[in-house]
């Protein structure tokens, strides 16, 4: 906890995540720097090494203003920043430092395939065009319940991605999802559900196929 004069200042906020684009993976840290350094910092890191990297200014916002309304607005500020620069990653847009003399299966961080995605409403996700997916993580190994782990969902076609939906999951292992399903979707589209803790990892996809119109049928004959 950071002190500032004699006001007892908010923790610092973090997030985290594990972002897999093609082969590669990157981890994503974006944190609060604290009242002494007034800059949120969003990190891309690929292997150990910084190949991107965002910061934000909050010095106005601390003036006058008290520390309760400063931590919710950090907050928004810090996951708004997390948020965009995860997207911008995953689309191929984010401007990266290029990693050189590096073999490749040293350059990401090796994930494991220990993590369980489970869809509790496999049949009822779905309901006029709104989707809330009712995800439940359990460890591989244990079966254990994976607890505070990142899950998220987004469509994926042809090597584009929507805009995704994240969640934490509680201490049952289990996250929500809730967004709107576009109402036509390209052919070959798949949902994708994908949860993360550290170097574990899990995921479900789903390919969507879009309703077809009914057959009209004729008439009877008069």
């Amino acid at each position: 906890m950071a002190i500032l004069a004699t006001e007892v200042w908010i923790m610092n906020f973090g997030f985290n995540s594990n972002v897999i684009v093609g082969d590669t993976t990157y981890h994503v840290q974006s944190e609060d720097r604290g009242p002494s350094h007034p800059f949120v910092d969003t990190v891309v890191y690929q292997s150990g090494r910084v190949v991107h990297k965002v910061s934000t200014e909050y010095r106005k916002m601390i003036g006058g203003t008290q520390p309760e309304a400063v931590a919710k607005q950090l907050h928004e500020l810090l996951s708004k920043q997390h948020r965009s620069v995860v997207a911008e990653l995953e689309s191929g847009n984010l401007e990266l430092t290029t990693i050189t003399g590096v073999p490749a299966q040293d350059r990401s961080p090796v994930l494991r395939e220990g993590i369980t995605v489970r869809l509790l409403n496999p049949k009822t996700w779905l309901n006029n065009g709104e989707a809330i997916l009712q995800i439940e993580l359990v460890q591989k190994d244990s079966k254990d319940p994976v607890t505070d782990a990142e899950v998220e969902s987004f469509l994926e076609a042809d090597k584009q991605r929507s805009v995704r939906t994240a969640a934490r999951s509680d201490a049952a292992g289990k996250a929500t999802l809730n967004f709107r399903l576009p109402v036509t979707v390209a052919e070959e589209t798949s949902l994708v559900i994908r949860a993360t803790d550290g170097l574990l990892y899990g995921e479900l996809r789903f390919r969507l196929k879009a309703k077809r119109p009914e057959p009209a049928t004729a008439g009877p004959a008069q």
